[in-house]
């Protein structure tokens, strides 16, 4: 359990397609979980917080993808990074020259908790079309975080382990009519809509209004920018949970989100 002073704060410094980054400061303990914008975005992302990059020592991998893991070549080169957290399938996707850079890394197993400094942290499966991507629970003495991104469902085995937390970052990343309607490919719809790719607004809403049983903030992450919008997370909001009232509303994007303290 954690010993730590301080309030636990998540910085959202971007959230879509375009790419992903999660900022977790609580004390002196500072996080990425994921790089998938570039070094000069995070940089100017964090200084616009108050924040420094050089002060990030740890970075949590999801998976491989793009739009995750963008950035990660120069925060290597330019950054102050000590240890990478990642599974070995996620490892075995990195490239060559990010390979050789890593400063000191520690491969994950979902199922296997594990603590860096004072945070406890509990990998699990998720399902997307990556090689072995995961989801992270953290926590320490008094809160709770479920972070989330980039799935097309979650195992029932999991939902003991998802519930009550005091933060969630879920993705709720399309309207399904939206999608179809979309001039995608349809390959790309299909993909998007099956177990390997995204969670629609209602599939979010109802994990959502599984998980939390008392009160809860859902940070509301990696929206389709022309598949979605803020109404119709909203509409399937209403539509879905018990008691809406139990939720506090914060939408991610690609310009961030005001830092949360809990």
């Amino acid at each position: 359990m954690m010993k730590e002073g301080g309030k636990l704060k998540v910085y959202i410094l971007a959230s879509g397609s375009k790419g992903n980054i999660t900022y977790l400061k609580v004390g002196h303990i500072k996080v990425f979980i994921d790089a998938g914008i570039s070094y000069q975005k995070m940089k100017k992302k964090m200084e616009a917080y108050g924040e420094s990059i050089e002060d990030v020592k740890a970075l949590f991998l999801t998976h491989e993808h793009h739009d995750h893991t963008m950035g990660l070549l120069m925060l290597l080169k330019k950054g102050n990074l000590k240890d990478l957290f990642m599974t070995q399938g996620t490892y075995e996707s990195l490239s060559e020259e990010i390979k050789q850079l890593i400063p000191n890394l520690h491969i994950i197993k979902a199922d296997y908790p594990f603590t860096y400094e004072t945070l406890n942290m509990t990998p699990f499966m998720i399902s997307h079309d990556a090689k072995e991507p995961v989801g992270y629970v953290i926590s320490n003495q008094n809160k709770k975080i479920v972070h989330i991104t980039d799935t097309g469902y979650i195992d029932q085995n999991y939902h003991d382990l998802l519930q009550d937390a005091d933060l969630y970052i879920l993705e709720s990343n399309h309207n399904p009519a939206k999608l179809m309607a979309s001039p995608r490919p349809f390959l790309l719809k299909k993909r998007i809509l099956s177990e390997k790719g995204h969670l629609s607004n209602e599939d979010a809403c109802w994990l959502m209004n599984r998980f939390v049983k008392k009160h809860a903030i859902w940070i509301v992450s990696h929206i389709s920018e022309d598949c979605n919008s803020i109404l119709d997370i909203e509409e399937s909001i209403i539509k879905i949970f018990d008691d809406p009232t139990k939720i506090d509303i914060y939408y991610a994007s690609q310009e961030g989100l005001p830092v949360i303290e809990l």
